[in-house]
């Protein structure tokens, strides 16, 4: 194809390319729709066109001065001051998403943002207008737009484009700072409690009734694996706490046999060890917080935690905190035993069985 003298061959190539590729992705855009994966791959197909002949034209690179403030995970999507157009970007200008949910928590993008999510599709829309001109039709000569045409759509392109991602990127750290906070706020209530034990002060029971209560609201937020109760409070831990002080002989409780004894002070161990087992997460996520995923749900350690702490604590407030049922329960393994002794093969039976 010609383009005439005002554009190189190099130039003249990266051009068509552009528009065949942007041609291609209407076609399919009209017949699959904008959601299927073809038509992502046709997206980044005519981004990256788009950047190869604006760099073929020489033309400038709106400043990206203002990624260097961008946080750790999204320098690391945009680490240089190139344009790097990345469709996901477009397609939010595209779609208009006044909403985004993050954890059940519904977050809006600011009229600024919108704004220029306006410019950015207009831009795109001329963009895009200026390359189906230059369709090929069947007995018609090849339009063409001229080298300053497509230098001004592409000039705006970039400018527009400059000033949402600053604006949209910057709004969605916001947001995800925001949708951490179940995170850091728990880890700095571990924090504080592990002074407050550390001096023996009066306080550290309320910070640790607290902080419970903070884990269950994380567990109903992130915990998709297990039911995401929110209802399994201090008094279980409590609980648990004192029937391991009286196994111990720490404190006085009930009479019991060694298997009733055993028997209780598993069922209380394991509530006290998932809640260890948390504190201990806390503890450790404080010093990575910026690289949790702000979906909590999609953190696979913090998941592993909160389904080991409601399994164990559902346990807990149903065996534990029941004082009249854990003692039936104690008495009841402590007669299997017994069975277990005089019948060997009742023993090979119960280990056998789930």
């Amino acid at each position: 194809s010609s383009w005439g003298t005002e554009v190189s061959s190099v130039e003249a190539a990266a051009i068509d390319r552009l528009r065949d590729s942007y041609l291609k992705l209407v076609e399919v855009s009209a017949a699959l729709g904008r959601g299927e994966e073809e038509y992502g791959i046709r997206m980044n197909d005519a981004l990256t066109c788009v950047e190869s002949v604006a760099e073929a034209l020489g033309l400038p690179v709106a400043s990206r001065a203002y990624r260097s403030g961008f946080s750790m995970n999204y320098r690391a999507l945009f680490p240089t001051g190139e344009r790097i157009y990345r469709a996901d970007v477009l397609e939010t200008s595209l779609d208009q998403q006044l909403e985004i949910w993050v954890n059940g928590d519904k977050f809006e993008l600011s009229p600024e943002a919108m704004g220029r999510a306006d410019a950015l599709q207009e831009a795109w829309t001329e963009l895009g207008s200026l390359l189906a001109s230059c369709a090929p039709r069947s007995g018609q000569e090849e339009q063409r737009p001229t080298r300053a045409q497509l230098t001004t759509c592409l000039v705006a392109l970039d400018i527009a484009w400059a000033a949402f991602e600053r604006c949209y990127i910057s709004e969605l750290i916001a947001i995800e700072e925001r949708a951490r906070q179940h995170v850091v706020f728990a880890s700095e209530l571990e924090g504080t409690l592990r002074k407050l034990e550390k001096h023996g002060a009066a306080e550290a029971k309320a910070a640790e009734r607290q902080l419970v209560a903070h884990i269950a609201r994380l567990n109903s937020v992130a915990n998709f694996k297990s039911k995401g109760r929110d209802d399994l409070g201090h008094d279980i831990l409590e609980s648990a706490m004192r029937v391991l002080r009286e196994c111990e002989g720490a404190d006085k409780g009930p009479t019991r046999s060694a298997s009733s004894r055993d028997a209780a002070r598993a069922l209380a161990a394991d509530v006290v060890g998932a809640y260890v087992a948390m504190r201990r997460y806390l503890r450790q996520v404080g010093a990575y917080l910026e690289r949790v995923d702000p979906h909590l749900c999609n953190n696979p350690g913090l998941v592993a935690r909160l389904v080991d702490w409601e399994t164990s604590w559902e346990v807990g407030a149903r065996y534990v905190r029941d004082s009249s049922l854990l003692e039936a329960v104690c008495d009841t393994v402590a007669e299997v035993k017994a069975a277990q002794a005089l019948v060997p093969a009742l023993r090979e039976m119960c280990q056998d069985c789930d």
